[in-house]
């Protein structure tokens, strides 16, 4: 459960969607407003090629929007733009037009493929928008252009270009350390920072969340609340220091005895909780025990110092008829009745 929500906090966000469906649906307007021009002016190849370039962008609006494919998406909104750049300056547009739409293939890369990739990709086209605006007239009846417009389109082009990757380049920057601020906090908000555990806040959802399963499915549930036995003296023995590193371990000694599906969090001061899911009363008993043989049995070393700890762990079965609260004090008062007991000890609900 915690690896589950740690994971949740860490992922990265998806590849934002709204940009490649802005991006087809200009396509889409535009290409299908030049082409009624096309016709208008009754140049009906050029019609029939911003008619497709249309239903491309089209295509890939509905692959977005009903199937997700976000990857597939942006390709063919991408490759399809540059095959209609091809396209106009290789014909010449109308009036030799054509050639002035490739400034927005640069924002465009970037945005789609981010800075590396967009950037390689950019160099690819006009590599190749170089080869068709230069190549001899013998090898295509291909649209003339002076060489100054083509220099000077070049130019300005490679010039979009560099402020499109300065942009890319601080907006990627940005987000990273938004992101990074984001997970920061959310670490602070859900996890306890000196044992790296799941806090008091976090686990009472998780509770919340396995109540719900509980009343949809015939499944059981246990929680454990552990107390480190006369851990003020250890404080006013080795110093506030050694109980921290106390603390640290035993959240490690706890992560390793439990299961994937389990939870350890740090419930308060020197208390810790465990949700057991799909586990009854006695088996939790069973658990807690090989917990506190293994803590008994571990020396843990401080500034030259051997420090042997115990706790005292007590145990309750959530009924569907319970509530958190009840559970949570059941397991209290069995805690207590171990220290009570002499420490060192699991105590349980009888079921």
């Amino acid at each position: 459960m915690l690896k589950e929500i740690k994971h949740n906090i860490y992922s990265e966000v998806p590849y934002k969607p709204s940009i490649i469906l802005l991006f087809s649906l200009i396509g889409i307007t535009i290409c299908a407003s030049m082409g009624l021009w096309g016709v208008y002016q009754e140049n009906y190849v050029l019609a029939a090629t911003l008619f497709l370039a249309s239903f491309i962008y089209f295509l890939a609006f509905y692959i977005c929007k009903n199937h997700n494919k976000i990857g597939l998406s942006s390709v063919i909104v991408l490759y399809s733009l540059y095959l209609l750049m091809f396209y106009l300056v290789f014909t010449g547009g109308v009036d030799n037009t054509g050639p002035l739409w490739i400034y927005i293939v640069a924002p465009v890369s970037l945005s789609l493929h981010g800075l590396k990739r967009g950037l390689f990709d950019i160099a690819v086209f006009i590599a190749l928008i170089i080869a068709i605006m230069f190549l001899p007239i013998e090898y295509g009846s291909h649209a003339i252009y002076p060489t100054e417009f083509k220099l000077r389109l070049i130019y300005s082009f490679l010039t979009v270009t560099f402020l499109s990757a300065l942009y890319e380049y601080t907006r990627d920057h940005a987000l990273k350390k938004t992101l990074e601020l984001s997970h920061k906090y959310q670490l602070l908000a859900n996890f306890d920072p000196l044992t790296n555990l799941s806090n008091r806040r976090i686990a009472y959802n998780i509770l919340k969340q396995e109540q719900s399963h509980l009343s949809r499915n015939q499944e059981t549930l246990s929680i454990l609340i552990s107390d480190v036995d006369y851990f003020k003296r250890i404080n006013d023995q080795f110093g506030h220091s050694a109980g921290d590193s106390v603390l640290i371990e035993l959240a490690k000694i706890f992560n390793e005895q439990v299961r994937e599906q389990d939870c350890v969090a740090r419930w308060g001061g020197e208390e810790f909780l465990f949700i057991l899911p799909q586990t009854c009363a006695k088996n939790a008993a069973i658990i807690a025990e090989k917990i506190r043989q293994r803590v008994e049995s571990h020396t843990i070393i401080f500034k030259n110092n051997k420090i042997n700890v115990t706790i005292s762990v007590g145990v309750a079965q959530f009924e569907k008829s319970s509530n958190i609260d009840d559970i949570i004090n059941s397991a209290d008062k069995c805690l207590y009745k171990a220290k009570e007991s002499g420490r060192n000890q699991v105590q349980s609900v009888a079921h």
